[in-house]
């Protein structure tokens, strides 16, 4: 059984579970299941989605630069509007 199939079935068993008025032990039991793991899913289905953004949107707060380092310098210094100075060893 897939993870696609073991999260349908659960889906179906938590919305019997809704509506039959049992404890998730009498459930449980009833349905053959470990009474942790209908715990499990009803919290993890209770849950309101997370919706996750595409890796390829980049955030508007972020800058990209190239650094090309010359052989004199012995760090980057980065400075912020902040005023906020960062400085990396090469």
């Amino acid at each position: 059984m897939t993870k696609k199939d073991t999260a349908s079935q659960m889906r179906r068993l938590v919305k019997k579970f809704n509506d039959s008025g049992q404890s998730q032990k009498e459930f449980a039991a009833r349905h053959g299941l470990k009474e942790g793991k209908l715990y499990y899913w009803i919290s993890k289905l209770s849950k309101p989605q997370q919706s996750v953004a595409p890796l390829s949107t980049p955030k508007k707060d972020f800058v990209a630069i190239e650094v090309t380092p010359e052989q004199e310098a012995g760090c980057i210094m980065i400075r912020l509007k902040s005023g906020v100075e960062i400085e990396i060893p090469l």
